[in-house]
């Protein structure tokens, strides 16, 4: 049985789903984030707690760093 969260009304996998799906050089390649494929934030959710953290990579905005 799968119940959802009230406060996301999401379930755990709806809530996981959110994550980009992008491989991460097809990311570099559009010039988004690795980590995140350009979401900006991270999903996760373990027994009904659901949590969105910033990207440590990109810091949240999504984008691919620029390496000099």
């Amino acid at each position: 049985m799968t119940t959802k969260n009230p406060r996301t009304g999401m379930t755990d996998q709806q809530w996981e789903a959110q994550n980009g799906a992008l491989h991460p050089d097809t990311a570099r390649a559009r010039s988004l984030c690795w980590h995140c494929s350009g979401v900006g934030a991270l999903f996760t959710a373990f027994r009904g707690e659901h949590v969105k953290v910033n990207c440590p990579d990109c810091k949240g905005t999504g984008k691919a760093r620029v390496t000099v």
